[in-house]
């Protein structure tokens, strides 16, 4: 293993010999080989976060809100090649940065936290800006409040209910996150392997509503009592002719199709986590990106194959999903119907078990930074109960890292998962006085529109400055095209962030019914600010004291389990506040050895 030579950093041979300092220092590990993601967990990641409630519920608002169901199917198509180019910047990224001096050359060394990272390395001046602008809105919103809402809500019409009410709905979503944040915090590798098999199984829904909805528009009848279901025309001449007026009928419900495509990111969260990334992890996340576009726009034919779009559009079906209208007109029984909102909400509880697998280590790198109070404890992972058990009733440690002949068991970032769960009940609570339906489809916007939207438009336009303007950036990563990709998901966010404000002349179309079109572009945009004001207020704190922040993390990297691909194995994370006199002198010295300073 080899150290970073930054200074003020530690040598390897200094860390046999180091008492780490635990009111600021900590030792953070990777997993180790065995409990490394490979690349049928990185599709599943991807495949569990994107197939929940938005493929099930968010066609209907399209096609409510365009009233067309070629528009539909192209929107899918479309949304599926954007989402693509999404993929191309974050795997240039991810895989070029961030770059550390190992065995004496500078290399890229993959990193879990996913566009933090990125946007830190763009923004590089001031310190902690780019940290607080992203990991504050991040923190905030980077959950599924909306998705537990609406498992909730489908719980309950899964049971019989047919208008749920906000109580019952609201405690199911805290019970549904309070156990997924405990499945995460008892066991990683438990958690893992759940995600993998409802990616299978969700998988499989999708596949089924395909082959019924083809079998269908081919003739067959599952209800032999009741005429087959016609669906709608896809005849070009019909399928095409809209009643929607106006470019932000068309804007406002293409962000649903975005969100429902916004797995791809998930595996970019836990990079570092990934087992040989160079060799395997680009095709594994272009392979499950291209699988879901077929996929998912399949499902919206099949969709428009059995149920027609006169029904869909019908006022008292706007807050029906689709999903429950397709399997009552097949098999024409209220108990068909049941049972697939059973299947949403099982699909739900699946996106709410891999966005608090990702997201809880992507809060664990922001705490890393230093900008929270208690970072250190907030980045600090804990062996996990269930590996305790099992070290216990083995009476060995065979599936420890071993790194400076201390054995360490598989760990899980616990205090992360508990401030993911608090963020995730704050926006329930904020929410809490909205219908369920409105509540989701507040919440879903306002993610898609700034943790996919406002985000993926400055982490393109930053790759295309550094690659074009800085010119500092050196690529390990060539998608075909060049920056053609970075180009066009920039372009085309940047569309969608303007429109966004548009009020569309369909009121189906709106955002929600209860809060007005121009509230989610208008907390969207504010979104950079929340962080800007919280980085004065740690400049203010800094001042107050007379001291500054310094924050350290001394990467330790080897390749010998990823068969010479570099990686991380651990990291010494050290928070220290130095009086300004000290920090001054600190960088003279930095400077004078010819070295970039933290």
């Amino acid at each position: 293993m080899m150290a970073t030579s930054t200074p003020g950093k530690f040598d390897e041979e200094d860390l046999v010999e180091l008492e780490l300092d635990q009111e600021r220092m900590r030792k953070e590990y990777a997993p180790s080989r065995q409990e490394k993601i490979h690349s049928f967990t990185v599709i599943c990641l991807i495949f569990n976060r994107s197939i929940g409630s938005g493929i099930f519920a968010t066609p209907a608002k399209i096609l409510q809100g365009t009233n067309s169901v070629g528009v539909n199917i192209v929107f899918w198509a479309i949304g599926g090649l954007l989402v693509m180019c999404g993929t191309l910047v974050w795997l240039e990224f991810g895989l070029s940065i961030p770059r550390e001096h190992v065995d004496g050359k500078e290399r890229a060394v993959p990193r879990s936290g996913g566009e933090k990272n990125y946007l830190e390395w763009i923004l590089r001046k001031p310190k902690f800006l780019a940290t607080c602008m992203y990991g504050i809105a991040f923190i905030i919103l980077g959950n599924l409040s909306g998705n537990a809402i609406a498992f909730g809500r489908y719980v309950l019409l899964a049971a019989g209910y047919q208008d749920p009410q906000r109580g019952p709905v609201i405690g199911l979503a805290i019970a549904a996150l309070t156990v997924v944040a405990l499945l995460h915090a008892f066991s990683r590798r438990g958690g893992i392997l759940v995600n993998n098999l409802f990616a299978i199984m969700k998988a499989c829904i999708l596949l089924t509503i395909i082959i019924l909805g083809f079998a269908v528009r081919g003739g067959r009848n599952f209800n032999n009592e009741e005429p087959r279901p016609t669906g709608a025309s896809l005849n070009p001449n019909d399928a095409f002719t809209s009643t929607a007026k106006g470019l932000a009928s068309y804007t406002s419900t293409f962000l649903y199709v975005l969100y429902t495509y916004s797995g791809f990111e998930q595996p970019f969260y836990v990079l570092s986590e990934v087992h040989q990334p160079r060799k395997n992890f680009a095709r594994a996340v272009i392979s499950a990106m291209g699988l879901l576009t077929v996929l998912f726009v399949l499902v919206n034919i099949a969709y428009v194959c059995v149920v027609p779009i006169e029904v869909i559009v019908k006022p008292e079906n706007a807050d029906v999903d689709i999903t429950s209208l397709f399997f009552e007109q097949v098999f024409h029984n209220d108990v068909a119907k049941h049972v697939v909102q059973a299947f949403v909400a099982f699909s739900i509880l699946g996106n709410l078990i891999v966005m608090t697998f990702t997201a809880a280590r992507v809060k664990q790198e922001i705490a890393k930074e230093g900008i929270l109070p208690k970072s250190l404890w907030l980045a600090t992972g804990k062996t996990t109960p269930t590996a305790k058990f099992l070290a216990r009733i083995t009476k060995k440690k065979g599936d420890a890292n071993i790194v400076d002949g201390k054995e360490d068991l598989e760990q899980s970032p616990m205090a992360a998962l508990a401030l993911h769960w608090v963020s995730s009940i704050f926006l329930i609570a904020i929410t809490a006085k909205l219908k369920p339906g409105d509540a989701y489809s507040f919440l879903v916007s306002l993610y898609a529109y700034v943790i996919i939207s406002v985000m993926g438009f400055f982490t393109s336009l930053g790759l295309v400055y550094a690659k074009y303007v800085r010119k500092d950036f050196v690529s390990q990563y060539s998608p075909l095209g060049g920056s053609t990709a970075a180009i066009i998901y920039c372009v085309c966010n940047a569309f969608l962030l303007v429109t966004a404000f548009l009020n569309p002349p369909n009121s189906l179309a709106r955002t929600t019914t209860a809060i007005p079109n121009y509230v989610v572009p208008t907390i969207g945009l504010s979104s950079a600010l929340w962080g800007i004001v919280w980085w004065l207020g740690l400049r203010l704190v800094m001042e107050q004291r007379g001291q500054r922040l310094v924050v350290t993390r001394t990467p330790f990297c080897d390749k010998g389990d990823d068969k010479g691909e570099w990686v991380l194995k651990y990291e010494i994370i050290d928070h220290v506040w130095r009086a300004d006199s000290e920090t001054g002198s600190m960088r003279m010295r930095q400077m004078s050895d010819g070295q970039a300073g933290v």
